[in-house]
């Protein structure tokens, strides 16, 4: 069982890197505003401007390449 409850509005299944996790972890501790379960927030909102901005989304998909490069450059265990 998970150790937070299923939220109203939320759907699990989204896999990060254990780099991008720390990164996101260590962005929340920086902002002022703390409540539980923040993690899902900012990663939505970070997928919603991505999804919704042509700019970000270009640059998400160059991101995309390097992760895919990165996954094929890490052991499996």
């Amino acid at each position: 069982m998970s150790k937070f409850p299923l939220q109203p509005g939320y759907k699990a299944g989204l896999l990060v890197r254990e780099e991008t996790k720390r990164k996101l972890q260590a962005f929340r501790k920086d902002i002022p505003e703390k409540d539980l379960l923040q993690e899902r927030r900012l990663a939505t909102a970070a997928l919603e401007y991505c999804l919704s901005n042509e700019n970000a989304r270009k640059q998400m998909l160059e991101l995309a390449r390097s992760v895919v490069l990165l996954d094929l450059e890490t052991p499996r265990p």
